[in-house]
């Protein structure tokens, strides 16, 4: 049965009258995104899928749910349609524009769309590094300051600066190639300094208290019995950061894409998706993880979600004894750390975030600040 037509299905078949083929979903795009890789965060398949989405329910698209991306064969950046909350009226926004005249093919595809009737709210341009961000406000456009997206988080999850890590300072392996957690060095990590070793530690010492159990993180391979099981950890990370006040901006939905479409290449090379599970010896296996990302350039990679269940109370029938649990978090992300380390990647982009919260997280553990920004046109 066909889904009722959507608002922003309209606006997307506009769009692709004016444009034709130069406009396309992401999922088409996996060769044409690759020439554009430059080591910025969004530029990938799946970071065009979670900026540009049509899960999204401030602005569906049930004909391409996966985003769509602007190509003229010099430029490329992604396409999204949404409003804010609270707010019904519909915004589109350009990500990660790429290319020799992204300025000007920004400039001109916004004119277009105004033009047609199309896009009479402000424009929103993300994901711009800070040489761009100025190129972008000499041409013209305004800081976000002009029209936040968001009260509490005026550029979303690029309100704080993106967390990147240096793998090399992290971690080492032993003589039998496992992972060894180095200190962090440095002032700036003088108050965590030991965190993450002592963190993976005490998981480590929770599965010897729980024997019964075996954490098992493998490659995500996007049949319906794993989406299930990736889908319960996107939706319960959320109704946990819920039911604490920490959701500002994102919703489950923005993940769906990431879920749901297998991107181009190969996983472990192209991209990296992992799925965690507990299993029980001889039982059932409760999903506590997924991790998705992209390699965007030759020794760096990008991760879009990084989402595991670290509230005890939700699981605690699988327990013998809960003690160290809640150090999931910290275990996964160095683990994953391990296996793209393993796979050439040395440098680790985790991304913005909407609170201080989850970037104190990520700070506290190794991540170095690179800011990105918006623009108002």
């Amino acid at each position: 049965m066909r889904l009722p037509t959507t608002e922003r299905d309209a606006f997307e078949a506009r769009l692709q009258s004016l444009f034709g083929d130069k406009l396309r979903p992401v999922e088409e795009c996996f060769e044409a995104i690759q020439h554009f890789k430059d080591g910025s965060f969004a530029v990938g398949q799946l970071g065009l899928m979670l900026y540009t989405n049509g899960y999204n329910l401030r602005g569906t698209s049930t004909l391409h749910p996966n985003g769509m991306v602007f190509h003229d064969g010099q430029n490329l950046f992604g396409v999204g349609y949404f409003s804010k909350e609270q707010d019904d009226r519909k915004h589109l926004h350009i990500v990660a524009p790429k290319g020799r005249d992204r300025v000007a093919a920004v400039r001109s595809f916004i004119s277009a769309t105004r033009e047609a009737g199309l896009a009479r709210t402000s424009v929103y341009v993300r994901h711009l590094s800070p040489d761009d961000h100025a190129l972008f406000l000499a041409a013209g456009f305004e800081t976000v300051a002009a029209d936040p997206w968001h009260p509490e988080a005026p550029e979303e999850d690029e309100t704080y600066p993106n967390r990147v890590y240096r793998l090399d300072e992290l971690l080492a392996q032993d003589a039998d190639g496992r992972l060894v957690v180095k200190n962090l060095e440095g002032d700036d990590n003088r108050r965590h300094r030991n965190k993450n070793r002592l963190a993976y530690r005490r998981f480590q010492n929770f599965l010897a208290r729980n024997d019964h159990l075996e954490l098992r993180i493998r490659p995500y391979g996007y049949g319906p019995d794993e989406a299930k099981m990736a889908r319960s950890v996107v939706e319960g990370y959320f109704e946990a950061r819920r039911e604490q006040g920490e959701v500002v901006g994102s919703t489950p939905e923005d993940y769906a894409a990431i879920v749901n479409q297998r991107p181009g290449g190969r996983n472990g090379h192209d991209y990296f998706a992992y799925l965690g599970v507990l299993a029980r010896q001889g039982g059932d296996e409760v999903p506590v993880m997924f991790f998705a990302g992209e390699r965007t350039a030759p020794e760096r990679a990008s991760l879009y979600c990084t989402m595991s269940m670290r509230f005890a109370d939700r699981l605690s029938d699988l327990f013998k004894d809960a003690t160290g649990f809640t150090a999931i978090p910290q275990y996964i992300w160095l683990t994953v750390f391990k296996k793209l380390w393993d796979r050439g990647i040395r440098v680790v982009d985790a991304g913005g975030s909407e609170v201080k919260g989850l970037d104190d997280q990520k700070r506290q553990l190794g991540g170095r600040p690179e800011k990105t920004h918006w623009v108002v046109g």
